[in-house]
């Protein structure tokens, strides 16, 4: 009788304290929170650029009691890689700019978390619909390592071809459709005066840009597909040498701006900008990077690399790529958070509220639509909003940057007269060819 006496005082006295006890329930998985995030928790957010810190209000709003503050620094790899290393790393990272991380190295170490969860979730919009829903599928590939999603790349940088609306409209010259139209405005505006098309040819990447959105435009997706996975002679494809030979008449008809070879990415655009040249191939950042410079009127406005001829596989192709990695790191304190955070920063409002406030456009659908933004913008927006499925993108420039390098400067010098468009073929592919047979390379695939 003893013993049942004390067994029951202290069931009661139990009881009792936990009655009165402060401690909050668990949070339980919701559409609303489905990651459990603790609403007092706080979100440590290392950024390089102070738009990856736009969530953090709308963070705030739906979890009053956590604390969100922005860190902003170009130093990522510097302030973060001993904190990965001593498994205290922020919860959200964005990785973008000179000193990035290798997020590479970070997947093999096992520093990061598998974003599906996040794609998978109930938007932070509508939880009846999922974020990958909201989002550009094909731009999501280039954050899958081994078949997981270890980073979302939140920005949607369009390439094309630069023009002046006002110098065209004043001359009458139409935007080309096709190739040859590009060759035959070409000629129209060297008889005018103009160097027709300049490039950074420090930088022949851009180059070798045109050559690869013209291949695709020409043979669909999986030429591009070939040359990411490596395939034997995928740079042998017709396609590609179609797409080279067409731009290579760019300098056998004498249609470059004098020098253009020998300026770099500033050079050149200072040349385009004073209307020394009339069309120039660059991303969508270009407006941002050159915003002092532009003369008032000049109406800056994209379009895309015309297709060779008028029966192309992707007619309305466009070359985009994802840039701007957003990273939840494995070991962060408030994993949870991170998740979420990311979850608010896919969302329709946070997403325009990017576009209007630092000119670039993001992976969210529609986020852009009906903004009152620049002619430069507004036409990398609807170019983008024209193409739908029709994204041409690789990641083989990303995977191997070495040979992605070498390829470019080989187009750089077929530009300058030092190649033949055969041994432009040969070298790349040799060079693929070595790639692939070293072993002491880590192989990606692309589906």
């Amino acid at each position: 009788m003893l013993k049942r006496r004390t067994l029951l005082q202290g069931v009661l006295a139990g009881a009792v304290v936990s009655g009165c006890s402060s401690t909050p329930p668990a949070p339980v998985v919701s559409p609303g929170n489905p990651f459990t995030v603790d609403g007092n928790a706080p979100v440590d957010l290392v950024i390089s650029d102070e738009y990856g810190g736009f969530a953090a209000a709308a963070y705030r709003k739906k979890y009053a009691g956590a604390t969100v503050t922005p860190k902003v620094t170009a130093q990522l790899s510097e302030q973060l890689l001993p904190r990965f290393a001593a498994g205290n790393p922020p919860d959200v990272v964005l990785s973008a700019g000179d000193n990035d991380l290798d997020i590479g190295r970070l997947v093999k170490d096992g520093q990061l978390t598998d974003l599906q969860q996040l794609l998978d979730a109930p938007s932070w919009d509508n939880q009846d619909t999922k974020v990958a829903d909201q989002l550009m599928s094909d731009l999501l590939n280039i954050g899958q390592y081994d078949g997981a999603q270890r980073t979302v790349n939140y920005v949607a940088t369009v390439y094309g071809l630069w023009y002046s609306a006002s110098l065209f409209q004043r001359n009458g010259w139409d935007v080309p459709r096709t190739w040859p139209d590009l060759l035959a405005l070409g000629t129209d505006m060297k008889a005018a005066g103009l160097g027709p098309f300049i490039y950074a040819g420090t930088h022949p990447y851009y180059l070798l840009e045109l050559v690869l959105t013209l291949a695709a435009k020409e043979g669909g997706q999986d030429v591009l597909k070939r040359i990411d996975n490596l395939d034997d002679g995928a740079w042998k494809d017709a396609n590609v040498t179609r797409a080279i030979t067409a731009v290579g008449e760019l300098a056998k008809r004498g249609l470059l701006a004098t020098g253009a070879a020998k300026y770099d990415h500033i050079g050149s655009q200072k040349r385009f900008f004073a209307s020394k040249a009339g069309m120039l191939p660059c991303g969508n950042w270009l407006e941002n990077e050159m915003k002092t410079l532009i003369p008032a009127n000049f109406a800056l406005t994209m379009f895309a690399v015309p297709a060779l001829d008028t029966s192309p596989a992707l007619a309305s192709g466009l070359h985009v790529a994802a840039t701007a990695p957003f990273l939840v790191p494995e070991k962060a304190k408030n994993n949870a958070g991170g998740l979420e955070y990311l979850r608010a920063l896919l969302s329709q409002d946070v997403a325009s509220q990017v576009t209007s406030e630092s000119n670039q456009l993001t992976i969210v659908r529609g986020a852009a639509d009906g903004l009152e933004i620049g002619t430069a913008l507004r036409s990398a927006r609807d170019l983008l909003s024209a193409a739908g499925d029709q994204i041409i993108t690789w990641y083989f420039d990303s995977w191997y940057p070495a040979f992605a390098n070498a390829a470019a400067a080989a187009t750089g010098q077929l530009m300058a007269g030092g190649l033949q468009q055969s041994e432009w073929t040969a070298r790349i592919q040799a060079a693929a060819d070595k790639l692939k047979q070293d072993n002491a390379i880590t192989k990606y695939h692309r589906d």
